[in-house]
């Protein structure tokens, strides 16, 4: 059986080279070897979404094994985000929200988390409300444990607003388990919400 070694790859490389062994193999099986859980959930939501199966089990060495059977068709080589759940077209006019940072504005950071809770709060009553938030960087802490925007934010998902948060920070931050609103994404992810936005808010 082969064994894709994506150990110590930048995002998004475990999904690049993990989608090319899909389309490369159909109806087969293979192996990959990871060690990060970021790159575990990226690759395994990849690698479902293009009608694979996936099975995970966590090694002694804390590294992560993944066993893939691929689907019997061939999978037709095209952008990631045609597999990707991110595919699916934004409504015409409806604007892409890029948060990265949880306080709004340069300058002082108790200012700045005011004027982001004000930022959040204006945003339920836009009209049109956007199609999707995307936080990445310190951005991230503004969906995770511990925010005081959670409610806000809670209440803009349950309005028809997709949030998101960068796999890779919150990883670095040591918050990949503490996610309270919204999925997790990796970068080629982020990357084609923001190439098909109709338009990119960034406050």
């Amino acid at each position: 059986m082969e064994t894709l070694d994506l150990r110590n790859l930048a995002c998004p490389e475990p999904v690049l080279r993990t989608r090319n062994a899909i389309a490369a193999h159909p109806g087969s099986v293979f192996e990959a070897l990871v060690n990060h859980a970021a790159t575990l959930a990226n690759v395994t939501r990849m690698a479902r979404a293009l009608g694979a199966q996936v099975v995970s089990e966590e090694l002694d060495s804390g590294e992560y094994r993944l066993t893939i059977s691929t689907p019997p068709a061939p999978v037709e080589e095209a952008p990631l985000a045609r597999a990707e759940p991110c595919e699916v077209g934004l409504p015409k006019g409806r604007a892409t929200v890029f948060i990265k940072n949880n306080v709004l504005g340069l300058g002082d950071d108790r200012l700045g988390r005011i004027l982001m809770k004000a930022f959040l709060k204006t945003l339920q009553s836009a009209d049109p409300l956007p199609a999707e938030i995307i936080c990445v960087n310190n951005g991230v802490h503004l969906t995770t444990a511990g925010s005081e925007e959670l409610a806000t934010l809670g209440e803009l998902a349950e309005k028809g607003v997709e949030v998101v948060s960068c796999g890779t920070c919150l990883d670095f931050f040591g918050k990949l388990d503490k996610v309270r609103v919204g999925g997790v994404v990796d970068m080629l992810d982020i990357v084609t919400r923001l190439n098909r936005a109709a338009k990119i808010i960034t406050p």
